[in-house]
This record gives structure tokens, C-alpha cells and sequence, in this order.
């Protein structure tokens, strides 16, 4: 990238906007919600912490995106939510008051925003595009409840049953119609289980794209310089996913701006390029993924950060004194941690790391770090790559439809009778581990010499074994295990049948 870009790169933000809106009303909403229940019951400490980090996200994702009054109304709430967290007493009735204010007051300013980049955008274009292009800039992005879309997914899976047993039924009638109508239906259903995929899974390309500007935004604001490096960008998690992610990697991507990039001078006088490398990547792994937020910044001084954990109070001397490295760096993941002397729109509150744990324990991942002073720091975030969904392979087995978790499938595929019996031949199948997935008992030596071929799941655990079925329908996605309505297709889960 040329110097030019890194430098200065002015970012054009827009077709994030609606988005950064979208989030924005949300976390209002939240907000009030929290504020609310608070004053109806003041002495609800947990209420008034989830409004103060509600009120912290809005200030990060207003500076992100460039609005000075959003983020100095986030700041002053966040100020008066700091002080009101501190006091031993109960927030009084006049203190509530002031916070809802507070917080009406960051929502009229947010759809004055709102409205004026819409009208921005409007007069950016030629008349005739006018009516058009604002429409597009409403509807860039359609917000879906994720109940909806596993509700979807069991009638998909349902309807999937519903056409199996018709398939079976028109099969026995030997109604040519009724065979040509069946195999209509099912192949719009496997058209609309594709779709349910797409809408449910997205690649994490995107993300990295916006984050990316993101970053680049971030150290125009601090007069740093960036160049963005990406991998794994085709790597795909559920929607969920990447939405429980939107916070922890906003406060990652501020951190290493902020705290592990130093200025051009800084840089250039420890001989490194002015311009710091920021490398996001991401690599499945199974049924998870882990993303890495990377930097060659100045790197995090474990006993710094163990020496402010015991000033601040965090941890006792004896802790102090026998506390590794790595037990020193986790330190900065404890509510309240904060290496900044003063308090700034972009750190200083100790609370950034602490809501990344928090977020990632909620959806059933970690965090790893790993850094060295004067070359920089890796986190690694683990997280599940689905979130209340299970990835299946369909299979059909007569008029019973049957789903495989797709973590415990080596491959399947169709096989010829002659590669079945090379296979047999060379050691790499076992007959007696060739099971019917109906009955689970070893399949008859006519049933592997079928001209047609033979559908077979193979499992990575127990090694060697594979189901046999009738037929391979592909991969879907189930609600499980808490389905909206009842489970339509038994989960055949390998490690329970053959415990």
C-alpha cells in the first residue's frame, strides 16, 4: 500500500453507516431497558454495570465512526454512570432522572445523525437517483431475529420429512404424475434449505473488510499510521457469531490502535517501519474457529501490568509475588484493569478486556495472549463456529431421515461395487464395520454389490466404521438443542451409539 494510503487515508465509511445505526438503536434500547429496572429497583447493582458498558460500547462505536457529539454525549453518560457506580450508596430518584435524560439525550442526537447522513447521501447524487439511492441507503442492511431463522430452519427441516414420506408414498403407488410432482417438490426444498444456509452462515471476509476501515479510521484519529493485513477470509460462522463478535474485536482492534501501536516517530526511532502492521486472521478448527487480532506494536510488559493490577487493588502481594508471566498478562481481562493514568474517549476506563471475556464465556469461548515486548501481541479468540445450531449431513435411509453431526463424518460419498470391493480388499473397509444406519448392524454382502452404487458416511470416531444409507442429501443446519418446535430428524450422534 503506498505511503499516501497509510498516511492519510481518508476512509469512506457509508456503507457501514446503517449498520453502526442499527447496532446504535439497539444498545439504546438496551440501555433504557437497563435503566428502567433500576429505577424500579435502585439497589440492583448488575443493572447499573450493564448500562454503564452499554454506554461504553455506544462512545467506541461513535468515535469509530466519526461522531464527535455522539461520543461526548456516550462520555458525559458514561462519566455520570462511572460516578454513580462508585458511590456505596443506591442511585436516588433525581440520579435515575439524570440518566434517562442522559440517555434521551444520545437518542435524539443519534437520529439527527441518522437523518442528516441520509440527506447527505441524497444530495451527494444526481436528482433522478435521488428518491432511489436514499431508499437504498434505508434498506442497505435487513435486520432477522435469530428465532426466526431457526424456526425456519426446523419447518425446512420438517418439510424436508414431509417430502421424504411423499417420495416413499408415490414410489409404492407407481403414479408416474404423482413421481414427477414428488420430485419437484424436492428439489425446491433442497433449493430453500440452501437459502437457510446462506441466510444463517456468512464468510468472515466482510467483517475483516469493515474492521479493516475500521482500523485505518482509528489511526487517522490518532495520527498513527496502519497497513491491514487479512487471512482466512472465506472462513464462515453462523450470523449469531459474528454478531456476539462485534464488541469483543471492536475493543481489540481500539487496544491495539491505541495501546500497542506507537507513533511514526516512536517507531522509526526503534528502527522499525514507520507504518505498523495490524493482522487479523482467521482458521477453522473442527467446530470452531479462532480469529487473531495481531500487531508488531510495542508489545504488553507482564510485570507492568501485574504491578497497576496490584496498585489498583486487583490482586494481593502474595499473588504479586508468585504470579508467572502468563498468569501476569491475563490480568488485564479483570473488570476495572487499567494501565491509563487519565481518562479519554479511548481508554481509561477498565472495562474494554473485561467485557471481550465476558462476551466470549457467553458464547462458550476463550481468549489467548501472547506478546513480546518491542515486537507486539497476538490475541487468539476460540469460539464456537455455530451458535445454537448443529451442522448435519442428511441422509436417507428408506422413508426414515436421519442427520449425522458433521463433526464426526470423515466423508461420505456414493461408491461403485468394484471400489468397494478394492476397498475390502486392501484393508482400508472392514464389512463388519459397514453398518445399516437403520438397524446399526453390519450390511449384507448383496447390498454392497448394488450396481447402482453405495452411499456410505464414513466417521472419524470409532475409526474404520461407516453407516450405510440409501441415500446422501448434503449438509443443513438444525436448531438444537433448543429446538422453537419439536425436532422433526433424529440426531444420530456417534459418540452416544457406540459408547
Amino acid at each position: 500500500m503506498p505511503r499516501s494510503q497509510c498516511f492519510c487515508m481518508s476512509i469512506d465509511l457509508e456503507k457501514y453507516r446503517s449498520l453502526y445505526f442499527a447496532e446504535a438503536h439497539e444498545q439504546l434500547t438496551a440501555l433504557n431497558r437497563h435503566l428502567d429496572t433500576l429505577a424500579d429497583n435502585p439497589q440492583d447493582r448488575s443493572e447499573l454495570n450493564h448500562a454503564f458498558r452499554v454506554a461504553h460500547t455506544l462512545k467506541a462505536m461513535s468515535a469509530t465512526m466519526g461522531y464527535g457529539e455522539l461520543t461526548r454525549a456516550a462520555h458525559a453518560l458514561e462519566d455520570l454512570l462511572a460516578r454513580t457506580r462508585s458511590s456505596a450508596e443506591s442511585p436516588s430518584e433525581i440520579t435515575i432522572r439524570l440518566l434517562k435524560n442522559a440517555a434521551e439525550d444520545i437518542n435524539v442526537r443519534l437520529r439527527r445523525a441518522e437523518t442528516g447522513a441520509i440527506l447527505q447521501a441524497a444530495e451527494e447524487r444526481a436528482p433522478a437517483e435521488t428518491y432511489t439511492s436514499t431508499l437504498n441507503y434505508l434498506a442497505t442492511d435487513v435486520r432477522v431475529r435469530q428465532q426466526d431463522l431457526n424456526l425456519l430452519l426446523e419447518i425446512v427441516a420438517e418439510l424436508a420429512v414431509s417430502s421424504n414420506l411423499l417420495e416413499h408414498a408415490a414410489l409404492q403407488s407407481k403414479d408416474p404424475n404423482a413421481n414427477a410432482a414428488v420430485r419437484n417438490q424436492r428439489e425446491l426444498v433442497s433449493q430453500v434449505r440452501r437459502l437457510t444456509w446462506q441466510l444463517n452462515m456468512s464468510s468472515i471476509g466482510p467483517v475483516f473488510d469493515r474492521y479493516a476501515r475500521v482500523l485505518y479510521e482509528l489511526a487517522r484519529q490518532q495520527n498513527k499510521t496502519v497497513r491491514v493485513v487479512t487471512h482466512g477470509a472465506d472462513v464462515e460462522l453462523c450470523h449469531a457469531m459474528l454478531d456476539e463478535l462485534n464488541e469483543p474485536l471492536l475493543h481489540l482492534l481500539r487496544n491495539a490502535i491505541t495501546h500497542g501501536v506507537e507513533m511514526p516517530a516512536e517507531r522509526t526511532w526503534a528502527e522499525k517501519d514507520a507504518a505498523a502492521t495490524i493482522t487479523l486472521r482467521a482458521q477453522r478448527s473442527g467446530d470452531r474457529v479462532l480469529i487473531q487480532v495481531g500487531d508488531d506494536g510495542r508489545g504488553m510488559d507482564a510485570g507492568a501490568i501485574l504491578q497497576a493490577a496490584y496498585s489498583q487493588g486487583l490482586i494481593t502481594r502474595e499473588q504479586r509475588r508468585s504470579m508467572n508471566a502468563s498468569a501476569a498478562l491475563r490480568l488485564i481481562l479483570l473488570p476495572n484493569f487499567s494501565m491509563s493514568h487519565t481518562v479519554t474517549q479511548n481508554a481509561g476506563r477498565g472495562i474494554g478486556m473485561s467485557v471481550v471475556q465476558e462476551r466470549l464465556q457467553a458464547v462458550g469461548g476463550s481468549i489467548e495472549i501472547r506478546t513480546e515486548l518491542g515486537r507486539g501481541s497476538v490475541l487468539t479468540l476460540d469460539v464456537p463456529r455455530l451458535v445454537g445450531l448443529i451442522e448435519v449431513e442428511l441422509v436417507r435411509r428408506a422413508a426414515n431421515i436421519y442427520a449425522i453431526p458433521t463433526t464426526s463424518v470423515k466423508e461420505t460419498r456414493v461408491w461403485l461395487a468394484s471400489e468397494i470391493a478394492a476397498r475390502l480388499k486392501n484393508g482400508s473397509l472392514n464389512q463388519e464395520y459397514i453398518l445399516d444406519v437403520d438397524s446399526v448392524e453390519p450390511v449384507s454382502t448383496a447390498r454392497l454389490t448394488n450396481p447402482a452404487g453405495i452411499s456410505l458416511v464414513e466417521l472419524t470416531e470409532p475409526q474404520g466404521v461407516a453407516f450405510c444409507v440409501d441415500e446422501l442429501l448434503g449438509k443443513a443446519l438444525l436448531n438444537y438443542p433448543f429446538a422453537v418446535r419439536a425436532a422433526s430428524i433424529p440426531i444420530l450422534d456417534p459418540a452416544v451409539i457406540f459408547a
